[in-house]
């Protein structure tokens, strides 16, 4: 895929493409839709932007990014703030975003939560964060499921990589959301851990979706982000509070001609359809920006597939 200076924009609903590229790093994309109109959400590629937000029309050009969280709350460091996650709970909003504790060296993120009155903000953050495993390294990478039902969980990553001598491999974890997507209900409960050669003991930037009846975890996994044996797997899970198995042996979404080191990936519907959007490929030692793409997804008798 090339690359040019200014940013390149299609269509969100148009599979196989890549729909943000340019000379920044769109890290850990989320596209959340309401009506007719999309917002592409990404991590800070930008140190005066603390979360980076662009409005589409779905037919058309994106528009200039904005910052969804001007404010930080006073616990985060400002030029490390990933992984947002905004859904609408009633007439409010919810921005979940993970951001680096004020002041830790080694860095250690937990998660934040903020609200608004818009996808596109400005979100006010609470003083505190929502979700912070400081135990296990830290927590990034939120999510939120909704079930059939309606009632809503909260999925993420602890982040037990930023040290994994000391904290041991990373876990995807979930737990139920207050109605108001505000507050955790119950305890958290591990959902998933690395256990084949490809992961390499990791997995992280989970999302949850149920289908027919059955219930899927997209996850990444691999050397690392920044490597092409970085790659996108998939679990089929008991439920949103798991456990959750690997289908098979190999990745969803590998390196391929298309670009090397695909994954950041999450999962947004529209009309009973379902896309993937994430990163196609790798940043290499800072030396490539990744772009943003999606993929159609399927969901056949075996499992979730890439829409040829």
């Amino acid at each position: 895929m090339g690359r040019s200076a200014v940013p390149t924009h299609t269509s969100p609903t148009e599979p196989g493409t890549e729909v943000l590229a340019g000379p920044l790093d769109w890290g850990d994309p989320a596209i959340v839709t309401s009506g007719t109109t999309y917002y592409l959400y990404s991590s800070q590629p930008l140190p005066w932007v603390n979360v980076p937000v662009e409005t589409g029309n779905g037919g058309g050009t994106w528009g200039p990014v904005e910052d969804a969280l001007p404010v930080l709350p006073a616990w985060a460091q400002s030029g490390a703030t990933w992984s947002p996650e905004v859904h609408r709970f009633g007439t409010r909003w919810v921005l979940y975003f993970a951001a680096q504790i004020r002041g830790t060296d080694p860095a250690v993120h937990c998660i934040g939560d903020a609200i608004a009155d818009s996808p596109t903000g400005p979100f006010l953050a609470a003083a505190t964060p929502f979700v912070c495993q400081l135990s296990l390294g830290g927590s990034i990478d939120p999510r939120v499921y909704v079930s059939p039902s309606g009632s809503p969980t909260l999925v993420w990553k602890s982040d037990n990589n930023s040290d994994p001598a000391k904290y041991g491999h990373p876990t995807i974890w979930t737990q139920n959301l207050s109605a108001d997507g505000l507050g955790l209900l119950g305890s958290p409960t591990p959902i998933f851990a690395p256990d084949r050669a490809w992961q390499d003991s990791l997995v992280e930037a989970p999302d949850l979706v149920t289908v027919e009846g059955r219930t899927w975890l997209f996850y990444s996994a691999g050397a690392g982000y920044w490597t092409s044996d970085y790659a996108i797997g998939v679990a089929s899970c008991a439920g949103p509070l798991g456990p959750c198995a690997d289908t098979g042996d190999t990745p969803l979404v590998a390196s391929s001609a298309r670009d090397a080191g695909p994954g950041e990936e999450s999962v947004f519907s529209r009309g009973g359809h379902y896309w993937l959007v994430f990163n196609p490929s790798c940043s290499i030692d800072g030396s490539s920006a990744r772009p943003v793409a999606i993929d159609a997804l399927v969901f056949g008798k075996t499992g979730p597939a890439i829409a040829s």
